[in-house]
């Protein structure tokens, strides 16, 4: 069995050369994961303004609705005196009731 080598061993360091490439490797890795991070982060927030800069007409809709209800007069059944005001004033009444 011939054990002569193709090359000379002193005319690469295999260790550095090694080392310098699992470092490269390493460090390419880190990148990579980096990038990957900021990217999602940056995706979330995009995505996440967007949704939120849309508005619902529904939901506009809904809201306007409510507060009509809430914020107004209006006579529900007059025969038997039952009327609707609004939200506050019924608070205020309600604390003078209590209060007295």
């Amino acid at each position: 069995m011939n054990n002569k080598k193709e090359y000379e061993i002193r005319d690469i360091p295999v260790k550095s050369v090694a080392i310098g490439g699992v470092v490269f490797v390493i460090i390419i890795g880190i990148t990579l994961f980096l990038l990957y991070e900021y990217y999602i982060r940056v995706l979330d927030d995009t995505e996440h303004e967007f949704k939120l800069s849309k508005r619902s007409k529904k939901l506009m809709e809904l809201r306007k609705l409510e507060d009509e209800s809430l914020n107004s007069y209006k006579i529900i059944d007059e025969e038997k005196q039952i009327y609707q005001i609004p939200i506050d004033r019924s608070k205020e009444l309600m604390l003078d009731e209590q209060s007295n």
